[in-house]
C-alpha cells in the first residue's frame, strides 16, 4: 500500500504530469455527474411522455385496442430516443461550450491535457468511450431494457446478444470509471485517458 502511494506521489511529481492542467477534485465531479443524471431524468421523461403521447394516436386516443406494433413502436422510441437525444444534446454542449450541464453546475469543464479548446474529435471520443454519463445505470433501466424487450421480438439471436452486451457495459461502465479516476493521480476515468482529456475547474 505504501510502495503503491510513493508511485502514485512519483507520478504526480514527474515533468510529463506537471505539465496538465489543474485536475478538478473527485468530489465535484460526482457532484456534476449526479446533476447530469437528474437532467437526463427529465429528458426520459419527456421522450417516455412522447412516447406515450405516439400510442395514443395509434389507439385513436385509447378508443381501440393497441397492436403488437404500436407497443414495439412506444418500446423503440424510449429505446432508441433516449440516448439518440441525450448524446446529441451533450455533444452540442461539449463543442460548443467544453462542458455538460452537470459540469457547468459543478463549475466544471472538459479540457485537452495539452490545452486549448475541445475538437469534436475528442469530444466524440471521450462521449463514447465508456462515459457512464452514456453508459449508466438510468440508461440500462430507462432505454436499455426496453431496446431489448424490441430486439428480442423482432430480430436475430446476434442483434440481441449485441443489445445485451450494450446493457451489461451500462451497468459496469459507471463503476470502471470510479475506479479509474480514483487510481489516477489527475482524477482521469478511462474515458478521459482514451480522449486525452482532463476534467479542469472552469475559469
Amino acid at each position: 500500500m505504501r510502495s503503491r502511494s510513493i508511485n502514485a506521489q512519483i507520478a504526480a511529481d514527474s515533468p510529463a504530469a506537471a505539465m496538465l492542467p489543474d485536475a478538478a477534485s473527485l468530489r465535484s465531479r460526482v457532484g456534476g455527474y449526479v446533476v447530469d443524471m437528474v437532467i437526463f431524468a427529465a429528458i426520459a421523461m419527456v421522450i417516455v411522455v412522447f412516447a406515450g403521447f405516439v400510442l395514443l394516436l395509434a389507439t385513436d386516443f385509447a378508443e381501440q385496442d393497441a397492436a403488437d406494433a404500436d407497443f414495439y413502436m412506444f418500446l423503440a422510441l424510449i429505446g432508441a430516443g433516449t440516448p439518440l437525444v441525450w448524446t446529441l444534446m451533450n455533444l452540442a454542449l461539449l463543442v460548443t461550450r467544453g462542458q455538460t450541464g452537470g459540469q457547468y453546475v459543478a463549475g466544471l469543464r472538459v479540457e485537452p491535457e495539452r490545452g486549448g479548446r475541445l475538437s469534436i474529435w475528442q469530444a466524440l471520443g471521450w462521449w463514447f468511450a465508456l462515459n457512464p454519463l452514456l453508459f449508466s445505470w438510468p440508461m440500462a433501466a430507462i432505454a436499455g431494457f426496453p431496446l431489448a424487450a424490441v430486439v428480442a421480438l423482432l430480430a436475430e439471436s446476434v442483434t440481441l446478444g449485441f443489445t445485451i452486451s450494450i446493457v451489461l457495459l451500462c451497468l459496469l461502465a459507471p463503476l470502471a470509471a470510479l475506479i479509474a479516476a480514483l487510481t489516477d493521480a489527475h482524477n482521469r476515468a478511462l474515458h478521459d485517458r482514451a480522449a486525452g482529456v482532463m476534467i479542469v475547474p472552469a475559469a
